[in-house]
């Protein structure tokens, strides 16, 4: 074939002489009323589907936006499955392409179901709890989205139509989004967008894949179709559209796939008529909107390439967001592969568990950053990801996949034998849309509407191979027998039940998720939350819905047990408290028996009922310890249980074991303050504070930047009434790490001692802007501003942290922090940081744990 996969071809005249001999064999009845209704029902759902994954959503989010972009998807499938099989017992032949890619990823499906089956944690591997990507039930619904396009085969009618359905979505949800971005979150945030961050496509950077996907798809059109002028200046309206939301969101990756892409036309355009064409052709006239819109893609691409920071900062000084989103490096990724190797080579640790397995083997000099107790639930790239939950197996078939899919489109594009021109720009298309989504999942992590898209325009490059390429197209015999008849028949019938039992299903997962997430927000009460965790355990048995129940009776449980003098009232509620606490704790526990947090919160339980001193209280003290064993051995680089330990020893008077404790949790992390301060209270109950801060002294002397050991001296001096002395270590603290809330807040504590309360409310001030949670910081700043504060009425600093230091975890929402905080090369920024990222007045919003649900309930802490 002469020419490029740029060169126009609207000219050419469309050669379908190869395909006809095989469609008049088999004929589709004009007069076949109901079969016709039937394969327009399939292909109008999948058109819905195309036009709705970039902004369907359900207000309020209760679910999570990926749940909706799946839930979406599921049901235009299962339409498909449905008006298909029909049709099938009204045709006697079908004509299809067979593409072996989309076998393998079928393959794939099946590879996961196995790995997750014998992966020890069959609930979260197969549906998790939102149906996450990583799940076995959403890749088998993008092996769905791949597959039902092929109902749009021989109509371009219809393939049309899709296409401008997509661009119509397209349009709006960029407009949408570029108004928001300039004027605000406050502007149609339609109950569900709190923040510019957040859109209907998704996490801010899977808006900014988006607004690539839209950049090359603008380039191939105008490139590639003779359009009327306001329509190509439409097109690259949308294009510069697209180019505002990635100079907002700063993905350098994305700058330097969508520059190389418009480098490599703009060369071709400039060099078309002198090395594309011969001399007996016509020169062709390029459009100007093509030679500008691409000329300004390549323009911007270099700018932020080579000077994103800069320009990144000067932008978003106008539009007040700074955006940064941390993943685990692809080296922490790849050693996270190799250690689940080591493991298990062949099936990997199983679908959805990265963040098992990233608990096991990170990297413990992960511990000396912000992030030591941040779970990732992925890695530095979705296929990355996959290849640690998969295996050695499933690396071989996507890897496979993704060979056979670029084979396909080369065949397509250079050998094809038809010279339609709108075949061949549907084809272009859908295969640079397709290829350039999952280059992403390489480098990224997108979330449920970028998979899905790429898994629809996949489909859609099937479609217009199956146009292109005559030979491939196959002739399936369906009904041509009352045998086979039959067996269609019942095979219909199978197909259409499995399709409704499906749906209802995944509908009532659904249904669970959103009432349970809804109760967490809105409920008013403990009893109406417990009754919606119930409804919702009842549609769908999630460890969650108990988990959930589990912290409200152990918190109960925990305010019996310290109720000084209870009365006899508060003591009957014991044995019910401590009997749900530890009926839905263990339940938990078994539903998931890989999370550390069941294990730790039964160890917790199980030491309360130890102290009471009631019968079975020495059994319970071994339960707890086996429990707390336990939950180390699923996390054994988390510092937390072995704190959690020395808490539960000490309460029990076993100050050596607390002790033992405390110098295994700072083995972990040395920096950990509430282990600190743990030793420094146990020093200080034991009279030995004048022999601790000696010690203290000297091994700052040994880390004179370990801010922490800073954070002990100051309250082993505080607690000998050395308040100055305290402030002047707090202060080394602070100077070290401005943002060390914790040392702040008993820095204040100091202060007001020295009766210097000006100075001290400044720094709770300064401390409350990252704790809008905090009671006892709300009451204390409150008593000091209205003249009612006392020392005595100042309660004593408890061994747990009393105020949040910014340590993100894992959860539904952002962290804001103001700067990436990590010291190690394991964990990165995705985004460019610009200049102006440590600039306190325009905090970057970081997002640290991002996941596939949506943002119920924002978090928002700074060390």
């Amino acid at each position: 074939m002469s020419g490029s996969v740029f060169t126009p071809r609207m000219s050419q005249e469309p050669q379908e002489n190869e395909v006809s001999s095989v469609k008049a064999n088999h004929p589709v009845s004009k007069q076949d009323d109901a079969g016709n209704l039937l394969q327009k029902v399939s292909q109008y759902a999948v058109i819905c589907l195309v036009g709705l994954l970039p902004v369907f959503f359900m207000p309020g989010l209760w679910a999570s936006l990926g749940f909706d972009k799946t839930i979406l998807t599921i049901t235009a499938s299962a339409v498909v499955v449905i008006a298909s099989g029909l049709l099938v017992l009204r045709r006697k032949y079908a004509l299809s392409v067979m593409p072996i890619s989309l076998a393998l990823f079928w393959g794939l499906v099946l590879v996961s179901l196995l790995s997750g089956l014998l992966s020890g944690d069959v609930s979260d591997a197969i549906r998790g709890s939102f149906m996450e990507t990583q799940t076995v039930g959403f890749l088998g619904v993008m092996a769905l989205a791949m597959t039902i396009p092929l109902v749009l085969q021989g109509s371009k009618t219809m393939s049309i139509k899709a296409l401008a359905v997509f661009s119509t979505a397209a349009s709006l949800l960029l407009t949408y989004n570029v108004i928001r971005l300039f004027f605000g979150a406050s502007f149609l945030p339609l109950g569900s967008f709190i923040r510019p961050t957040i859109s209907p496509i998704g996490g801010f950077n899977d808006l900014a894949v988006f607004a690539g996907l839209i950049v090359i798809l603008g380039l191939v059109t105008l490139a590639q179709l003779p359009l009327r002028g306001w329509i190509q200046y439409a097109i690259s309206g949308l294009v510069v559209f697209a180019l505002i939301t990635l100079s907002v969101v700063n993905f350098f990756n994305i700058w330097v796939i969508i520059g190389f892409f418009g480098l490599l036309l703009f060369v071709y355009l400039i060099s078309k008529d002198t090395l594309f064409q011969t001399e007996d052709q016509p020169k062709t006239k390029i459009p100007r909107s093509l030679v500008l819109t691409t000329l300004a893609v390549c323009l911007t691409s270099a700018l932020f390439i080579v000077a994103g920071d800069y320009a990144g900062s000067k932008l978003n000084s106008v539009t007040g967001i700074e955006y940064v989103e941390v993943r685990p490096s692809l080296e922490a990724t790849t050693d996270i592969i190799k250690s689940v190797y080591s493991e298990d080579i062949l099936l990997g640790a199983g679908p959805n568990r990265f963040q098992d397995s990233w608990r096991m083997y990170k990297d413990q000099s992960i511990n000396e950053t912000i992030f030591w107790q941040t779970n990732f639930n992925a890695g530095s790239g979705y296929i990355p990801t996959m290849f640690a939950n998969l295996g050695i197996l499933g690396v071989v078939v996507i890897l496979m996949f993704h060979a056979m899919f670029l084979y396909s489109g080369y065949k397509m594009l250079l050998k094809s034998t038809v010279r339609d021109p709108y075949w061949y720009y549907f084809g272009v298309a859908s295969f640079a849309a397709a290829l350039f989504l999952w280059m992403m999942t390489y480098i990224y992590v997108p979330g449920a509407a970028i998979l899905l898209l790429a898994s629809v325009f996949t489909g859609m490059t099937f479609v217009a191979s199956g146009a292109l390429m005559p030979a491939s197209v196959k002739t399936i015999p369906l009904a041509v027998n009352r045998q086979r008849g039959f067996f269609l028949m019942a095979a219909v019938i199978l197909l259409i039940t499995a399709s409704v039992g499906v749906l209802f299903s995944v509908g009532e997962q659904y249904v669970a998720q959103a009432r349970y997430s809804e109760a967490q927000a809105t409920a008013t009460s403990i009893e109406e939350f417990e009754q919606a965790s119930l409804a919702s355990y009842t549609l769908y048995q999630d460890d969650r819905f108990l988990g959930g129940r589990a912290q409200i009776y152990y918190a109960n449980l925990t305010a019996i047990v310290n109720t000084p003098n209870p009365t006899e009232e508060v003591a009957q509620r014991f044995a019910p408290t401590a009997e749900s606490a530890l009926l839905f704790a263990g339940q938990a526990a078994q539903e998931d028996p890989t999370n550390p947090t069941y294990q730790a919160m039964l160890a917790g339980i199980f030491s309360n009922i130890s102290v009471t001193g009631v019968q079975g209280s020495e059994q319970a003290r071994e339960r707890s310890e086996t429990a707390l064993a336990e939950a180390k051995r699923l996390d054994p680089k988390n510092p937390s249980y072995h704190l959690l330990g020395a808490q539960i020893a000490a309460r029990n008077n076993d100050i050596a074991k607390a002790r033992e404790e405390i110098i295994a949790a700072l083995r972990l992390k040395r920096n950990y303050t509430e282990a600190l301060l743990l030793s420094a209270q146990l020093d200080i109950a034991e009279g030995n504070a004048e022999s601790a801060i000696a010690t203290t002294r000297a091994i700052i002397s040994l880390e004179p930047n370990n801010q922490t050991r800073y954070f002990q001296l100051g309250v082993l001096l505080a607690s000998s009434g050395d308040f100055a002395g305290a402030v002047s270590a707090y202060n080394a603290a602070v100077t070290i790490d401005p943002n060390y809330a914790n040392a702040r807040y008993f820095k204040a504590i100091a202060l007001l001692n020295l009766e210097q309360t000006e100075a001290a409310l400044t720094e709770l001030k300064i401390v409350e802007q990252t704790n809008q949670e905090n009671v006892q910081l709300k009451t204390l700043i409150e008593q000091i501003e209205t003249g009612n504060f006392t020392l005595d009425t100042q309660p004593a600093p408890a061994p747990e942290e009393v105020v949040n230091d910014n340590s993100p975890t894992e959860g539904f929402g952002n962290t804001v922090i103001s700067e990436t905080g990590s010291d190690t090369d394991l964990v990165k920024p995705v985004n460019t940081v610009s200049g102006n990222v440590d600039d306190t007045e325009n905090q970057s919003s970081t997002e640290v744990v991002p996941t596939d649900e949506a943002v119920v309930e924002d978090v928002e802490v700074t060390e």
